[in-house]
């Protein structure tokens, strides 16, 4: 059996546009239709693809047709920040109590899911994790406790991810935050009037107006987690209308697309329109989803923090109803063809270190970029507490017979960071809720 990977000397400026990396040696898999594995080819002179055959994220191109899109699902119903005033920074005359703070979140989930893992971080290093309840419950043998570096999908804190790995990367290539996607969208996509002037900024502050593209050539409300290629491109390919905040995904899994253009030179939508034989367009889009995971997971692995969209754990977190009453749990499912803003597969662990690395090193990103994440909310989202703002972003995943997760990624002011996932549904608050209550009820 022949590898994905190959080195190979042919190349084409259609895709790479010069000279590229020999591609590096992967184990053995299953051979790709050579029509296809000569794009693996091309592909790998340009992306460390090492990593990602490691993981088995290759595995996919071999699938001819795409999973189907999750359904629409409003964040904003359970994660609207709260309105008014933020309090001051700290009362005078009280202390933060760690303890305090973890019985705090624990005393609000005990009793109300299958399962949930945090982790909290102190000044940068972690000061304690863990997991409570279970990541498996039966049906879906093997049982399986959970715990805080245990993966499973993070829904939309990918956001933050997607927002911190692309501002490096434009600060690389001396690419303005302010500046216009046009020269970076796919060359083979329709661009509507006004389309080719949204900024960077647009898309990670959620005024871009394409939600709004989207639901007018479609008819249609909904749309949250719209962050397929053909939606992304019916949402590109209408005259720009209303850039109004719209909270959607479609504003960061568009990045998925552009990060190989900026980042590689790769683009492969002419392609995608006109595949060669015996490859789908389902593989071409794919295939540009393991170009950005080419670039995502050494940016991440910078933070210790292991990132993919799909899921190679064997016996891989469920997400339940809850009580679960013996109802097999949903997931994980392969979204290398639509991640951006959700998707991602992280631990609490890993999240945790995410955060801190934003707010306490430039190893990760800038303290320019930090600035824009934080101070600018590029990215992030700032929550009103009572001892001040809060900055982090939540997630919320539904699913058939009550089924799904929420959790949250959040930064105090005091430099205490927190990451919670709850693998199930139920009767308890949204996931920054949990976490923004449980710190205010800490201080005596």
């Amino acid at each position: 059996m022949r590898s994905f990977i190959r080195t190979t000397a042919v190349v084409t400026t259609l895709l790479l546009g010069g000279a590229g990396l020999a591609a590096p040696a992967a184990a053995a898999v299953n051979p790709l239709p050579p029509e296809l594995q000569r794009l693996v080819d091309l592909v790998g002179q340009k992306v460390p693809l090492a990593t990602l055959a490691a993981d088995g994220v290759l595995a996919g191109l071999a699938r001819p047709t795409r999973p189907a899109e999750p359904a629409p699902f409003d964040i904003e119903a359970e994660d609207t920040p709260r309105s008014g005033t933020a309090g001051a920074l700290g009362t005078s005359g009280k202390t933060f109590d760690m303890n305090l703070f973890e019985r705090n979140l624990r005393a609000t989930l005990d009793g109300k899911t299958v399962g949930y893992a945090y982790s909290i971080g102190k000044s940068g290093k972690l000061d304690r994790q863990a997991g409570v309840g279970f990541a498996r419950v039966a049906p879906d043998n093997p049982v399986t406790p959970q715990s805080a570096g245990k993966v499973m999908t993070v829904a939309s804190i990918s956001k933050p991810v997607t927002a911190a790995a692309t501002l490096r990367l434009l600060e690389q290539k001396n690419i303005s935050v302010d500046s216009p996607i046009g020269p970076w969208l796919p060359e083979a996509w329709k661009r509507g009037t006004g389309v080719d002037s949204i900024t960077f900024r647009d898309l990670m502050t959620h005024r871009s107006g394409l939600l709004q593209n989207f639901q007018t050539a479609t008819g249609t409300t909904g749309g949250k987690s719209t962050g397929s290629w053909d939606n992304i491109r019916i949402a590109v390919g209408q005259n720009l209308g209303s850039k109004s905040y719209k909270y959607a995904n479609m504003n960061f899994s568009i990045f998925r697309v552009m990060v190989p253009k900026i980042a590689y030179g790769i683009d492969l939508s002419k392609l995608y329109d006109a595949p060669p034989a015996n490859v789908t367009p389902a593989q071409i889009d794919y295939l540009t989803g393991i170009a950005f995971l080419g670039y995502l997971k050494p940016v991440l692995a910078l933070a210790n923090a292991p990132v993919s969209c799909s899921n190679s754990d064997p016996n891989p977190t469920k997400l339940y109803a809850y009580p679960a009453v013996n109802q097999a749990g949903w997931g994980p499912a392969d979204y290398v063809g639509s991640c951006g803003g959700f998707g991602y597969n992280l631990s609490a662990n890993g999240i945790a270190s995410f955060i801190s690395h934003v707010r306490y090193t430039t190893k990760l990103v800038s303290a320019a970029a930090r600035s824009l994440m934080v101070d600018e909310q590029v990215g992030l989202k700032a929550y009103n507490g009572k001892f001040g703002t809060y900055h982090g972003h939540g997630a919320v995943w539904a699913q058939s017979g009550g089924r799904g997760m929420r959790g949250c990624v959040m930064s105090f002011h005091i430099e205490v960071d927190v990451a919670l996932l709850v693998n199930s549904r139920g009767d308890y608050p949204s996931g920054c809720a949990v976490v923004v209550d449980a710190f205010d009820n800490a201080w005596h």
